[in-house]
């Protein structure tokens, strides 16, 4: 019980350093990276800690999701109502959601998908049209992810004989012809010009756009898509977690450790691999939903090839097979480049350092999956 409650108090001290982090003079941002990655570098057993804090986490899975749920529900008040972290921290909620779908194919299965951006502009521009149709959102968003299972069972179906690098370029080609689409189909997506004035979520008589009130405390506007972004992403989480435990998950893995193997006993492998597929891409929908209506505004150059490299990039730094390490994986590379912006010219420069520095002294990712961990041997 009592490490229960440090495990609760020491999540709840994570959000409020994150909050302080965020609101930082500039100065001590830099200070404070520079630090954790001399930590890393420099202390050998910084790089078992992950191990240890993973068993411990595990121990006491009841009291860490309820800190991470007290923490998150309070997280806008501990940033004083900064409606530009607020938004900041949505999109990075978004970005994590993609994550997890792209997790599912990566991590559970081995497929690395360097198409993911254009189901996430299936969904996106999905989602956005039936809006403007007057379909309400939550419609919208299932409408959405309808179609991004659709676009992902048939994306499986025509690549379900490749795998490792030739599944990769055949969505990296999927990627490409989906932009070229958006960019060509002026007469439905408004070409280079974008998609402006998408509807605002509104539930029963509360709009997106307006602040929230709670006699209180008065949260900012942003705060409404902040808390809708945080139920979709532990939804997310909920689900692939599920399907993870069960015995669909333990096919995920014997599937990518010896497909062979697991064709012997039966499985019908292709049939698996694109529900498997269509099912990561769901939550590309789910995403490209939240990210039109928190935007209001889309256009081809929201889904290049540099996002799908970017979420990759969520996935690889977090933690291959760890939907908790991917999701901070994403939010630490959305908040990132915000962060260092006053770096100027230098920014990309030094995030691309910071990368770098991570992935040579934790291959495996800042929280790795423990069932990986003796895969690598």
């Amino acid at each position: 019980m009592l490490r229960a409650g440090l495990v609760m108090l020491s999540i709840l001290a994570g959000f409020a350093l994150l909050a302080l982090f965020l609101r930082k003079a500039e100065g001590m941002v830099l200070a404070a990276i520079v630090a954790g990655i001399f930590t890393i570098v420099a202390l050998p057993a910084s790089r078992n800690a992950a191990w240890r804090g993973l068993a411990i986490l595990q121990a006491h899975p009841r009291a860490a999701v309820a800190a991470c749920a007290i923490g998150a529900v309070l997280l806008p008040i501990f940033l004083h109502n900064d409606g530009y972290w607020i938004h900041v921290l949505s999109i990075a909620m978004i970005f994590a959601i993609m994550a997890i779908g792209l997790n599912v194919h990566l991590g559970e299965i081995g497929l690395v998908n360097l198409g993911y951006a254009g189901l996430f502009a299936v969904g996106a521009y999905a989602s956005t049209l039936l809006s403007q149709a007057g379909a309400p959102f939550w419609l919208a968003t299932l409408f959405a992810m309808t179609v991004c299972w659709t676009t992902g069972g048939l994306l499986g179906f025509f690549s379900v004989r490749t795998s490792g690098d030739y599944f990769a370029l055949v969505t990296l080609g999927f990627g490409l012809i989906v932009q070229q689409l958006i960019i060509n189909l002026t007469w439905l997506t408004q070409g280079n010009n974008g998609i402006t004035n998408i509807p605002a979520v509104s539930m029963l008589g509360h709009t997106s756009k307006m602040p929230i009130d709670l006699g209180i405390v008065r949260l900012v506007p942003e705060t409404n898509f902040f808390y809708l972004c945080l139920v979709a992403l532990c939804g997310s989480l909920v689900l692939a977690r599920h399907y993870q435990k069960v015995w669909i998950g333990r096919m995920w893995t014997a599937l990518r450790q010896d497909a062979i193997g697991v064709s012997c006993f039966g499985l019908d492998v292709p049939r698996f691999k694109i529900l498997t597929v269509a099912f990561g891409s769901m939550f590309a929908g789910l995403a490209g939903s939240l990210f039109a209506h928190e935007i209001g505004f889309i256009s081809p150059d929201d889904f290049t090839l540099l996002h799908s490299v970017e979420v990759l990039a969520s996935v690889i730094l977090g933690g291959i097979g760890n939907l908790f390490g991917v999701t901070v994986g994403a939010i630490i590379l959305s908040v990132a480049p915000e962060k260092l912006r006053f770096l100027g010219d230098y920014r990309l420069l030094m995030y691309g350092a910071m990368l770098v520095v991570l992935l040579i002294y934790r291959p495996l990712g800042l929280l790795p999956d423990p069932r990986r961990r003796f895969e690598s041997f």
